[in-house]
């Protein structure tokens, strides 16, 4: 119909910068009708800009958050999304701070604002022509981050420490590490001497920065400094009782490399007990798919969040990196309004997930242990815990993504990428199976 919405979008020759590319790529036809509720009609890292009138700012808040998100998966890395803030006064560029709810779902489902447009500068007339019906209005512009993993990048393993009991095979799992660009920071929250100890009889052995807490964080606040503390573009918790693969690290980063736009890399993990034995799955154990798979983020979180069970894993089970979490500072780990007290790790899986994709890798690349002194048995804590989980879902569950894929189905694609694969739709294997 003619009084639908139109985007105009500019394609790009495989992110090459030729010249003449404007003219080549920029065309009248490439103006799309378009129904906000619908996917776009573009592969993945496929649109190098898209131009849109003010239409987005009437839309229910929920059909934004779904534009966005397709907008962020067909963008190339660096590539803008523009749209006129409604009711301005004057076209200049300005803050976009506050204008309207858009920059703030925006910075949600991971698109940045962008103070000068990374492409080329005819592109701005284009876009210009686009809004000359409304020449005063202020445009708002977002970009792509690009993802690219080049060489061997540093990863932070930070252990949040407390406990001396298990502490020592924990430390001794992260130096094992396979992979070589690795810093262990270790922030001691406990009252004696003996995690220092143990630190200091191993410091040798690798990069390891030890940080005795001067009064008591608790476990927020421990993993806060752990989290400020560490220097590498990638973050790998691990909890003093837990244990990692020797080729954690090194496979999960991998899945950052071979998969673009990915911010979450998890795997299996094996459950044991105080004595390393093996304990079998539990619900929120299970594998979630049967093969290697890329995950697109949302649909994961909605899986997770629909039963209230962790099937992205604990802190200990994933990779992702710190800039991904920097727009949190100073108060981190909370997704939209949600702290998340007592779960850190779900309320920071949802605030990744919506950013981009997951990969879950089927190995068991870290144990997670099960033992009486765990915070987590503490039934005041469970009780506090469950509240949180219910705030959680409930932040979630306002973006109504689940009306958009239903929680028991994940959109996935191959792990390793698979030629022109597109997404499909499956079901997730674990959660639902009941225990």
């Amino acid at each position: 119909m003619s009084d639908e919405p139109k985007l105009r979008v500019c394609v790009g020759d495989a992110g090459r910068r030729l010249p003449g590319w404007l003219s080549a790529h920029w065309r009248d036809d490439a103006d799309v009708p378009f129904r906000p509720e619908d996917d776009f009609p573009f592969e993945d890292r496929a649109v190098e800009v898209i131009a849109c009138g003010d239409f987005v700012a009437g839309l229910p808040r929920e059909t934004v958050v779904r534009f966005l998100l397709e907008c962020r998966r067909v963008l190339t890395p660096g590539g803008v999304l523009s749209l006129p803030a409604p009711g301005t006064q004057r076209k200049v560029r300005t803050s976009i701070t506050g204008v309207t709810d858009i920059p703030h779902i925006a910075a949600l489902v991971g698109l940045e604002a962008a103070g000068v447009m990374p492409v080329a500068n005819d592109c701005r007339a284009a876009l210009a022509e686009l809004h000359a019906p409304n020449e005063r209005a202020i445009m708002l512009e977002f970009t792509k981050r690009d993802r690219g993993v080049d060489g061997d990048p540093w990863v932070s393993i930070v252990i949040p420490a407390y406990n001396p009991r298990f502490y020592a095979a924990c430390l001794d799992s992260a130096l094992a590490q396979t992979y070589d660009n690795i810093e262990i920071v270790v922030c001691d929250d406990s009252a004696g001497t003996e995690i220092e100890t143990m630190t200091a009889t191993r410091s040798s052995l690798r990069r390891v920065r030890y940080l005795r807490n001067a009064v008591r964080l608790r476990p927020r606040g421990n993993f806060t400094r752990c989290f400020e503390n560490a220097r590498g573009e990638f973050v790998k918790f691990l909890c003093d009782d837990d244990l990692l693969a020797p080729e954690c690290v090194a496979s999960l980063l991998d899945t950052f490399r071979r998969a673009p736009d990915t911010v979450l890399a998890t795997s299996h993990r094996q459950r044991i007990d105080e004595y390393g034995a093996c304990l079998p799955n539990r619900p929120e154990t299970w594998p979630i798919v049967a093969e290697d798979t890329t995950i697109a983020g949302y649909t994961l979180a909605n899986a997770m969040l629909a039963v209230g069970l962790n099937t992205v894993g604990e802190p200990s089970t994933t990779l992702f990196r710190k800039a991904d979490l920097l727009d949190q500072a100073p108060d981190y780990f909370r997704f939209n309004g949600a702290h998340g007290h007592g779960i850190i790790d779900m309320v920071t899986w949802s605030a990744l997930l919506l950013k981009g994709n997951a990969v879950y890798l089927r190995k068991s690349l870290s144990s997670f242990r099960i033992h009486a002194t765990q915070r987590q048995r503490d039934p005041a804590n469970a009780q506090r815990n469950g509240e949180s989980i219910r705030g959680l879902q409930a932040a979630w569950f306002d973006l109504k993504l689940i009306e958009k894929v239903p929680p028991h189905l994940l959109l996935v694609k191959p792990f390793p990428p698979n030629g022109d694969v597109d997404w499909r739709l499956q079901p997730i294997l674990a959660a639902y199976r009941g225990s």
